[in-house]
C-alpha cells in the first residue's frame, strides 16, 4: 500500500505531466539518430562552412580558434618549434576575433592513405592555412595514430609544392577532455587538444537564430548541446523538474525505475506489462531523463544529509555533473551564480566513481576586485590557482575515482578547510 500511494502521488504530479510534454520529439533529428563518428565529423564540417544555411556565416570556426588559441596561451605542451605552436604564436585572439574566415572549404581527404586519413580538413586559401581536426566523440587518441597522420599529411606537402605556403595546424577534439591537463595528452608537441566547451558559444549564438526563425540554426543547438553540457533553457527547465521530481518522489520513482534495468520492450515480451512499465512505454523520453539524472539526484541527497552546513539550495545538478557552493561561501554569488565552487562528475561510464575539481570563475564575482580577491584566497587552498592567471576561470582536479562516502568525507574536509582560508 506505501509503494501504491507513493506511486499514485507521483502520477499525479503536474510536473510530471509537464515534463513529458517538453520532451516531446518534434522538429529535432537528433532526438531520433544517434551520430557515428564520420558523422559527427560531416555535421562538423556543415557548421564550420561559413556558406551553408545555418546562419552563423564563420562564427563557429571562429570559436573553435578563439579556444584554441588561448589553450596555446595557457601552455598546453605544444613545442614552440612544430607548426601549431608558430601559427597560434602569429594568430592571437585579437587577429582571430577581427579577420573573417569567409573563404573557408571544408574535405575529407586531400590525397592522403585512407588508413591515415583526419577525419576533417578545414582551409582557408586566403589566410593560407589548414586546420587538421581529428574528431574523437567519446573515444580515446593515441600517439602512434596522431603521429602517423602528421607524418602522412607533411608527406602530402612535400609531394604537392603549392601546399608549403600554408600552415599546418593539428587540433585533436575529445568530447570528454576538460582541458585541465595537457602534459598526459598524446602528441601533445604538435597536436593541440580540446574539448568541446567551445560549442557552448556556438549554441548561444544559434539560438538567438532560432528564436529569429532560422530554422536550421537549431541543428547547431542540437548538436552543441549534445557535446558539451550547455543546456537550452527548455533542457534546463526538462532537468529542474527531474530534480524537484526526484525530490519529491525519490521512493516512487526507484521503484519505477528497478521494475526494468534493460530493455523496455524485452521486458514487455517476456513479462505481463504492469502500471510501471506501461508508463516507461508510453514516455520513454521521460523515463529515460529520470534514469540518467537519479544519480546526481541522489548523490545530491546523501550529500544535503551527510555534509555539515551543505544545503539543498547551494546543490545544482544535471545528468552527469552537480555543483556546490561551499558552506559559508553562498555571500560570494553573483547574479546567476557562484564564483567559487566545487564540481562532481562521473569519472567514467559506469557512473559508479565521481571526480571532484574545485572552480574559480571571476565572471560570476560581484566585482573585479572580489574575484581576485577569491583567486587569492584559492592560491593558499591549492598552489595550481596560480598558474594560469590571465583566465577568469580555472578549473583544478582535486580527486579522482571517488566512491559515495569517500566523496562525502572529502568535500566535508575541502569545505572545512576551504572556510578557514576565506574567513
Amino acid at each position: 500500500m506505501e509503494v501504491k500511494e507513493a506511486v499514485e502521488l507521483f502520477f499525479g504530479d503536474n510536473k510530471l505531466s509537464e515534463l513529458c510534454e517538453i520532451l516531446k520529439i518534434g522538429d529535432d533529428i537528433l532526438d531520433v539518430i544517434s551520430l557515428s563518428e564520420n558523422q559527427h565529423s560531416d555535421l562538423l564540417a556543415w557548421m564550420f562552412d561559413p556558406r551553408e544555411g545555418h546562419g552563423q556565416g564563420d562564427q563557429i570556426l571562429r570559436d573553435l580558434l578563439l579556444s584554441a588559441a588561448q589553450a596555446a596561451r595557457q601552455g598546453c605542451g605544444l613545442d614552440g618549434r612544430g607548426t601549431t605552436a608558430r601559427f597560434f604564436a602569429e594568430w592571437p585572439s585579437s587577429r582571430i576575433r577581427t579577420s573573417s574566415f569567409g573563404s573557408v572549404f571544408t574535405a575529407r581527404e586531400l590525397g592522403m592513405k585512407a588508413s591515415e586519413r583526419v577525419d576533417l580538413f578545414v582551409i582557408d586559401p586566403i589566410n593560407k592555412f589548414v586546420l587538421l581536426i581529428e574528431n574523437k566523440a567519446g573515444a580515446t587518441h593515441s600517439s602512434e595514430q596522431l603521429d602517423g597522420y602528421r607524418e602522412s599529411w607533411m608527406e602530402t606537402i612535400a609531394s604537392n609544392p603549392h601546399l608549403r605556403e600554408y600552415d599546418s595546424v593539428f587540433i585533436a577534439l575529445d568530447r570528454e577532455f576538460a582541458g585541465d591537463d595537457w602534459s598526459d595528452r598524446p602528441s601533445n608537441g604538435y597536436w593541440l587538444h580540446l574539448g568541446y566547451d567551445w560549442l557552448k558559444a556556438s549554441a548561444d549564438r544559434a539560438l538567438l537564430h532560432v528564436e529569429r526563425g532560422n530554422a536550421a540554426a537549431r541543428l547547431v543547438v542540437s548538436y552543441c548541446s549534445r557535446q558539451t553540457d550547455w543546456e537550452s533553457p527548455v533542457s534546463h527547465r526538462a532537468i529542474t523538474l527531474a530534480a524537484e521530481l526526484h525530490e519529491a518522489h525519490g521512493f516512487a520513482i526507484k521503484q519505477l525505475l528497478e521494475a526494468s534495468t534493460g530493455r523496455i520492450e524485452k521486458t514487455w515480451i517476456q513479462s505481463r506489462s504492469d502500471i510501471y512499465m506501461m508508463f516507461m512505454l508510453q514516455n520513454k523520453a521521460a523515463t529515460s531523463l529520470l534514469r540518467e539524472t537519479q544519480g546526481m539526484a541522489s548523490i545530491k541527497e546523501t550529500l544535503a544529509a551527510k555534509v555539515p552546513g551543505l544545503k539543498r539550495e547551494n546543490i545544482a545538478h544535471a545528468r552527469a555533473w552537480l555543483d556546490i557552493c561551499p558552506p559559508g561561501l553562498e555571500k560570494y554569488k553573483g547574479e546567476s551564480w557562484w564564483p567559487v565552487y566545487f564540481s562532481v562528475s562521473y569519472s567514467d561510464s559506469s557512473r559508479s566513481k565521481c571526480d571532484v575539481a574545485l572552480i574559480l570563475d571571476k565572471g560570476y564575482a560581484n566585482s573585479e576586485d572580489e574575484g581576485e580577491k577569491l583567486r587569492d584566497y584559492l592560491k593558499i587552498f591549492d598552489a595550481r590557482f596560480a598558474k594560469h592567471q590571465s583566465t577568469d576561470r580555472r578549473r583544478v582536479i582535486l580527486n579522482n575515482n571517488l566512491s559515495l562516502s569517500d566523496l562525502v568525507r572529502i568535500l566535508d574536509n575541502h569545505s572545512t578547510r576551504l572556510l578557514k582560508i576565506i574567513t
